[in-house]
């Protein structure tokens, strides 16, 4: 019902109440995205050993010959943690998930015959409608997002049909043996047998708009099946050594870089020493740290390094990475190259879990290739690298975190609320928040919990320029007070002595704080 709210209501109220009208739309919205997204986690939960759909493993459809083997292994620890998790609750959980199910297709049933066309029919009819007001000169930068968002609302509606099992598989198909067949070819095939399912004319521009976003359905799910393979390729000093070393001297040679902490420069032929730790990284080989993200966690780091310089050589330096000598034990510390290698990590499982179908889209445009979506996740690991830094400062100043031990169960908190707003958080909430900024920052923190932290998570490219360009911006600010002396702060004094003033900021998360003079270094 949300689908035909957005889609009449705003016309016949609109010279009543246009803001009321656009809250009351928005919120209807973000209401059927919200429950649009718990079933998709239930269908996943419920058919994970039964039907096989782009949210559960496309490893169920490889062959003997495929190389991705990693897709295998996570298929089987996936498979085990369920076997491993039959517990009551999670039976309970299986028994609403039925239930939950059982209500969509009957809500589904009485709307088909009430106005006798599908859910995938209106989808998209939806997406041409909002396609042709955003192409309009004066339209509202909503619609732009209003129109991405159908494209998730048709995958997902594929994703809960019943009746589309054999094009979802060969969506998968397509996915791990792509040279089967071309993209746009293989988009017109599902949508020619989608739209005799679902009893939808060929001719009619509503097919059209199916294939054009079964073409970028398939192009997530080819790009998932890359990204785990790439997971799956082992760092070795001999093929990934000029991006290390490029990576080393763009850190070294940028003028935020100290000229106290310059080390001996690296070579191909001598890599091992204690070099690599003043970056970040655990031991003498840092090829050895990449365990887990393979040539992805490289290839991400690789990136922030060169992309933005700045901010990484200031996380580095108030991780306090390139204090070798630091007494970890006591001191806050955590190493700066190891925290991008568990965003990798964790952006890959997201990813191979569904929950960034979503983000991504939504952040893609109409008629972007592979090399687009690379960019998109390669914004998104800086983006969650340097949010994870600001909040390790916020656990810092709290006293959460008081040691390089706490640096795991920081990351854990991390990870649960950025997983928060990336899946929790549906698209049209970005379109709400503005609406309630203005309310104090307590009832803003009771009404979203989850999403207080990262309520403002970028989509598309044109967003992540604009946050990157605020970054940098602050860079160059904090790099100027600090060459008038004002903010030079010792290591060594103690960090005990304050003196209070009775004036008040908000700090990173928006808390109300005294401001204050200290003697020790802020982190």
């Amino acid at each position: 019902m949300a689908y035909y709210i957005s889609e009449y209501v705003p016309y016949y109220l609109q010279p009543y109440a246009s803001r009321g009208v656009k809250f009351c739309v928005l919120f209807a919205q973000a209401l059927g995205d919200s429950i649009t997204t718990s079933l998709l986690t239930r269908k996943r939960d419920l058919e994970a050993d039964k039907i096989p759909s782009p949210i559960s493993s496309p490893v169920q459809f490889l062959s003997p010959s495929t190389s991705t083997t990693n897709l295998r292994l996570l298929h089987q620890q996936h498979q085990q943690h369920q076997q491993q998790d039959m517990s009551l609750w999670y039976q309970i959980k299986l028994f609403w998930t039925v239930i939950w199910l059982s209500g969509y297709k009957a809500v589904k049933l009485l709307i088909r015959k009430l106005l006798g066309t599908s859910a995938l029919y209106r989808i998209c009819r939806l997406g041409l409608s909002e396609d042709a007001r955003a192409r309009q000169p004066d339209a509202a930068p909503y619609h732009r997002l209003l129109s991405r968002r159908a494209v998730w609302l048709l995958d997902s509606e594929m994703i809960l049909s019943d009746q589309l099992i054999d094009e979802k598989r060969a969506i998968q198909q397509y996915a791990v043996s792509p040279a089967m067949m071309e993209l746009d070819e293989m988009a017109k095939t599902i949508a020619v047998s989608t739209c005799r399912v679902k009893n939808m004319d060929v001719a009619k521009p509503t097919a059209v708009y199916l294939e054009k976003a079964l073409a970028q359905v398939l192009l997530v799910e080819r790009f998932v099946v890359d990204v785990v393979d790439l997971c799956g390729e082992k760092v070795e000093w001999d093929r990934s050594s000029t991006q290390l070393i490029e990576l080393w001297a763009v850190l070294h040679s940028h003028r935020y870089w100290p000229e106290s902490a310059n080390y001996a420069a690296v070579s191909r032929e001598s890599r091992a020493g204690n070099n690599w730790c003043t970056i970040g990284f655990q031991g003498l080989d840092p090829c050895t740290d990449f365990r887990g993200t393979g040539k992805m966690g490289l290839l991400f780091f690789h990136q922030m390094c060169l992309l933005h310089p700045g901010r990484t050589v200031r996380i580095i330096l108030e991780s306090r990475s390139p204090d070798i000598h630091l007494d970890t034990a006591h001191t806050p510390y955590y190493p700066a190259a190891l925290a991008s290698i568990h965003v990798s990590r964790f952006i890959s499982r997201l990813l191979y879990a569904g929950d960034l179908r979503l983000w991504l889209l939504t952040s893609m445009d109409p008629n972007s290739k592979m090399q687009d979506l690379w960019d998109l996740l390669t914004h998104l690991h800086c983006y969650m690298w340097i949010e994870y830094h600001k909040f390790w400062r916020h656990q810092v100043r709290k006293g959460i975190v008081s040691t390089v031990m706490d640096f795991e169960k920081c990351f854990e908190l991390f990870k649960h609320k950025m997983t928060g707003a990336v899946k929790r958080r549906p698209l049209m909430w970005t379109s709400i928040y503005p609406t309630l900024a203005n309310l104090p920052q307590y009832y803003y923190r009771w009404m979203f919990p989850q999403d207080y932290f990262f309520a403002n998570l970028p989509y598309g490219k044109a967003e992540f320029e604009k946050y990157f360009d605020a970054v940098e911006v602050e860079d160059e600010r904090v790099e100027l007070e600090k060459a008038r002396g004002m903010m030079a702060r010792s290591w060594d004094d103690d960090a005990s002595e304050t003196t209070f003033v009775d004036e008040y900021e908000l700090d990173d998360m928006g808390e109300k704080r005294s401001l204050r003079i200290r003697k020790g270094k802020s982190y």
